[in-house]
């Protein structure tokens, strides 16, 4: 948009929110409810920040906590600032710690793999099942569920409570000593099985808790893996350090926090750490509070940022989606419950923009859930929408959705069963409804069968991955080949899955064989570099050393050269300590120093300490420099082989390491002095570890090499591939060469034949269009396969992408409806104890209930159906919600 059309929009602006783009001085707390145009008043905010040149696109962060307010954000801020906006950082919240962290395991040695991906719930669930320490419990009856909540409220409240020493396991104990005591009946509802707390499962945790959920963050770490407690524990513990917290607060100039409602007290102390003396604005709505379960502190935080900030206040009251009998409905019912927090944010009254007064609100009540869902299907019948993603099913818990789904499916067959014997012809108005478990697009089995092969070829350490595609897909390996690998056998050997696909396997059937005999030639290079910054896909490299050393470690060849870069070194220069000046002065041109490195290593065996990061940057810079890619027989982690032969280690730092093996070279962040120290452990290790278990190690691989071989090599053709094709294309070939396609074409005709209409095929072809839409071309092939994982991994709950393949009826709860808006919003389930919630009711406490049922009637921008099933013989009456909304604007319904 030119300068000229921007000026011309933003005339439309309203007073108050112009008052929000216009204000670049003071910090600003914005309470924008639904509606109320909020998305458009930020982008212009930051377009006009960007013109004042009060700041330059990079120097600008918005951090939001939904996936789909960051997509409509950043849509938005394209279409207002124009290309400028490639440079504004829109993230989610986790994504951005996400991305603290992947930049600091680089700088701090934190002893966390710099290519780390993140687990989804699926995958942590099967890390529980293969720990040795936990596998036992994880058997146990619906245990595993139960072991993975009570591991996620331990690591929550990890950062709550700030326990973070070197002993993990120590904190983890102290942690649940203390949750025990402070938050039983938390601890209690975690531990739940079969909808009963497990009292001896507690006791498990009561004991060795501490640890048993070290042992799973070791399993993690060993799959260079994190789940999402990982994302906010580690960037809150980084951003402890003033260093750190200096680097990242001094980088941006401008932040924009949304939904800060939503905020967790350990969420808040990372943005704190973030914000420095930076202008900021926060938004969000109060009255949308509905994690306070989850650990969200509206209240503390408003206080919070009021006492340190001191924000200008600034209220949008003026609302452009909802009829004016919908937003006077919502806006009584907030009075009638939060009369003081309405009068303290609301100086002025709500007022609907919308010319229609709307329709008023029907209220139907019925003697059962059946009944009721065949009211709603007859009024939908009435409706005839004309898309259906347009029109929503709302309750308070999964349990009614899938109980409306089963009456709704039992609803639509005896109609057509009674109209086919009168009419011979089914003539309904077609409905096509879909629960939440639809929604989890990319959790679906055959979308991670795909996404479990990219992985693998991202991350050769992902055991999950590598034994999920090989038993499914992989000739002659099942379920017994893959348990046997993940025996307690196969650890104490330090074996891994991950082994079966290594060169040195394939080869000499095992896999540090090749390390050793290369040693034996004195062809091992031990490499490392230093660079502009930790964009691998975008950063340069400023310093590549390496040395060649032989069994006993000598060194018998090395190379240190400094490149010239295109880029300044910028906040890197604290880290590795080389300047702009020094490198005009002592830097080669990059070519050519690349160049001597690659033929310094051609055809050795590589090795360095977290290297992943180290040969992703380098791969990613010949590809942009159009140079021919590293040719070496294979590479090797120390950090993994520290992991696997010295598990109770307190950490894996190369540091730690280096203490632990009294190595004479001390790691600093000079390259050449890291490869020194990564050289002593490596011999270390190949000592006292490799060389001596390697016949037991040969033996065990012996069985399974030769069945895995065609498996391995497939996928390290994959792995070559990955260097030159995009990843829509690629996945083509991946599907279609390993059996996915084939499988899930089978499984749809079989589903057809059964009745069932849910396409497999159909989904993995939204997957391929997912992946060229979103596909960044200005990135390598492989730095695109990169950023579409982050995606996907970062995005378990594809509402949007689903119901544009194929709108459906959505049936889901008020939390998942967060942040959506339908046409028409039925309200289902409203009676007491299902809403307000029983549990609610005996405790007496029904704020956060009153704000979900908020939440759950301002979804609506046309029409609002409320309905309550009253389940005569239980004595059930309405939702005392209701009574709070203006008695004028319900229709009663008997």
């Amino acid at each position: 948009m030119s300068g000229q059309e921007t000026e011309k929009q933003r005339e439309k602006l309203n007073e108050k929110q112009l008052e929000v783009v216009n204000e670049l001085d003071s910090n600003i707390l914005l309470i924008a409810s639904a509606g109320t145009g909020k998305t458009n008043t930020l982008a212009y905010r930051i377009a006009h920040i960007i013109e004042e040149n009060r700041a330059e696109g990079h120097e600008i962060a918005c951090l939001t906590f939904t996936n789909k307010a960051c997509s409509e954000m950043k849509n938005r801020v394209m279409e207002v600032v124009g290309e400028a906006a490639n440079d504004v950082t829109i993230k989610t919240f986790h994504g951005f710690c996400y991305e603290i962290i992947r930049q600091e395991v680089k700088r701090q040695d934190i002893g966390i793999a710099a290519d780390s991906i993140i687990y989804d719930e699926d995958d942590c669930l099967e890390i529980i099942r293969n720990t040795p320490e936990l596998t036992a419990m994880a058997a146990q009856t619906g245990w595993a569920a139960a072991i993975q909540k009570v591991i996620g409220l331990v690591k929550e409240y990890r950062g709550e409570y700030d326990y973070f020493t070197d002993d993990a396991s120590g904190d983890y104990q102290r942690v649940i000593d203390k949750l025990l005591v402070e938050k039983g009946q938390r601890f209690s509802d975690a531990a739940r099985v079969n909808w009963k707390a497990c009292s001896a499962l507690i006791m498990e945790f009561q004991n060795k808790g501490g640890q048993l959920v070290h042992a799973y963050d070791n399993a993690l770490r060993m799959a260079h893996a994190m789940d999402f407690c990982d994302l906010i524990n580690i960037a809150f513990d980084l951003l402890k350090n003033p260093e750190v917290r200096e680097r990242w607060s001094s980088f941006y100039r401008f932040w924009c926090i949304d939904e800060v409602q939503d905020t967790s007290r350990l969420e808040y102390s990372v943005l704190e750490a973030l914000f420095g003396q930076n202008n900021i604005i926060m938004c969000g709505d109060f009255f949308q509070t509905i994690y306070e379960w989850r650990g969200s502190q509206p209240d503390l935080i408003f206080d919070k940022f009021f006492a340190d900030y001191q924000p200008r206040l600034i209220v949008f009251n003026k609302n452009y989606r909802s009829t004016r009998i919908l937003l006077d409905s919502s806006y009584e019912y907030l009075k009638k419950r939060f009369p003081d927090k309405v009068s303290n944010f609301f100086p002025d009254d709500a007022l609907a923009m919308s010319d229609s007064p709307g329709d008023k609100i029907v209220h139907a009540s019925f003697r059962d859930s059946y009944i009721e869902a065949d009211w709603i299907y007859n009024t939908l019948q009435k409706l005839k929408p004309d898309n259906l993603s347009r029109v929503c099913i709302l309750t308070r818990s999964n349990v009614y959705n899938k109980k409306l789904s089963n009456c709704f499916s039992k609803i639509m067959e005896t109609r057509m069963q009674n109209q086919m014997l009168q009419k011979g012809v089914f003539d309904d108005f077609p409905l096509e409804f879909m629960l939440v478990d639809e929604f989890h697009f990319f959790r679906r089995q055959e979308i991670k069968d795909v996404l479990a092969v990219f992985n693998m070829l991202i991350n050769e350490w992902d055991d999950t991955s590598i034994c999920r595609v090989a038993k499914e897909y992989a000739k002659g390996i099942g379920a017994r080949t893959i348990d046997k690998l993940q025996s307690e056998e196969a650890l104490a050997l330090g074996i891994r899955p991950s082994d079966m696909v290594h060169p040195s396997t394939i080869k000499y059937d095992e896999p540090f064989e090749m390390l050793r005999r290369e040693l034996e030639q004195g062809n091992v290079v031990v490499f490392d570099v230093e660079s502009t910054g930790l964009d691998t896909s975008k950063d340069e490299i400023v310093q590549i050393a390496a040395i060649r050393i032989d069994k006993t470690g000598a060194v018998l060849d090395k190379m240190n050269l400094f490149l010239k870069a295109t880029k300044s070194v910028g906040q890197s220069v604290h880290t590795h300590h080389i300047t702009d000046e020094q490198l005009q002065r002592e830097g080669v041109d990059p070519k050519a120093g690349l160049q001597a490195f690659l033929d310094f290593a051609k055809d050795s065996v590589i090795v360095g300490h977290n290297v992943g990061y180290d040969l992703t940057i380098l791969a990613s810079q010949l590809k942009r420099l159009k140079m021919e890619g590293l040719q070496c027989q294979a590479h090797y982690d120390t950090l993994d082989i520290f992991r696997r032969f010295y598990p109770k280690l307190e950490n894996h730092k190369l540091s730690t390491v280096g203490d632990f093996v009294k190595v004479s070279h001390k790691s600093t962040h000079d390259a050449f002095d890291d490869i020194s120290a990564t050289g002593e452990i490596l011999i270390y290790a190949v000592n006292n570890n490799i060389v001596e278990g390697i016949d037991e190690r040969r033996r065990f691989f012996a069985k399974y090499s030769k069945v895995f071989a065609p498996f391995a090599e497939k996928i390290n053709e994959y792995k070559r591939d990955m260097y030159d094709m995009r990843p829509q294309d690629l996945m083509n070939k991946i599907i279609r060469e390993t059996g996915i396609l084939t499988r899930y074409q089978q499984e749809d005709t079989r589903n057809s034949s059964g009745g069932r209409s849910n396409s497999k095929v159909e989904n993995l072809r939204q997957l391929y269009r997912f992946m060229r839409e979103r596909d960044d071309k200005a990135l390598s092939c492989l730095d695109g396969v990169k950023n579409l994982l982050n995606l996907t991994s970062l995005s378990n709950t594809e509402f949007d992408l689903m119901l544009a393949s194929h709108p459906k009826i959505p049936i889901i709860t008020v939390h998942q409806a967060k942040g959506l808006e339908f046409d028409q919003v039925f309200f289902a389930g409203l009676q007491e104890g299902v809403f307000p919630s029983k549990f609610s009711i005996d405790a007496n406490y029904f704020d956060e209930e009153a704000r979900l049922f908020y939440v759950g009637i301002t979804r609506a921008k046309k029409q609002l159906y409320l309905t309550s099933a009253l389940e005569r013989n239980k004595n059930t009456i309405p939702s005392r919600f209701i009574n709070s909304i203006p008695r004028e604007n319900i229709e009663e319904v008997r």
